[in-house]
């Protein structure tokens, strides 16, 4: 009996060990995320758009892409915009305003007003909602929500992305590209 006993206390040392050594909270078993599709931005639900008409000063303005994904101008009502890059939406709001004869030659000029943000929780000091900014890693993410806390575990940090439609969870490090909506997850350490 105590030898059973024995063997089982060792098996819970090694477990408890073993979970203890990759830090049972964090993401360790997950698969690394998926890096972020190369070439220009894709536009998605809740982005912001600066659209710039010449010659037609009522259409000018930031236009929010909806759940439905579109956005609706003035004189040519609704537009579908998700998955476009921002030079395919301006060439399909020319041949919009084209089509419905209110201009010959439009020109059209679309940039970002606001990206989607993108979300911070777990073991920071300002967790929350942040601006996005192209080109940001995941240490520049911790670093707009206070940087880590004492308790942080800061090799590496979950990341929910929506790719494709459906959400991804998987495993970051600092140098990993944010993109907008993401949610980045800091875990606690164990010791």
């Amino acid at each position: 009996m105590s030898r059973l006993l024995g063997l089982l206390g060792m098996a819970f040392f090694a477990a408890f060990s073993s979970a203890a050594l990759t830090g049972c909270g964090g993401p360790g078993g997950l698969a690394t995320i998926p890096a972020p599709p190369g070439g220009e931005y894709r536009v998605n639900t809740g982005d912001t758009l600066k659209i710039t008409v010449q010659d037609l000063d009522a259409a000018s303005g930031d236009y929010t892409v909806d759940d439905s994904g579109t956005i609706s101008l003035p004189m040519v009502k609704q537009i579908e915009v998700r998955g476009l890059t921002f030079r395919e939406i301006g060439s399909k709001v020319e041949d919009q305003y084209r089509s419905a004869g209110i201009l010959n030659a439009p020109v059209v000029n679309v940039q970002p007003a606001a990206l989607r943000p993108f979300y911070v929780l777990g073991e920071v000091n300002r967790p929350g909602e942040f601006t996005y900014r192209q080109g940001m890693t995941v240490l520049a993410a911790i670093s707009a929500a206070g940087g880590y806390t004492y308790r942080a575990d800061s090799g590496e940090v979950e990341v929910t992305r929506n790719i494709d439609g459906r959400e991804v969870v998987g495993k970051a490090d600092e140098t990993t590209l944010v993109m907008p909506g993401d949610r980045i997850r800091v875990y606690e350490r164990w010791f």
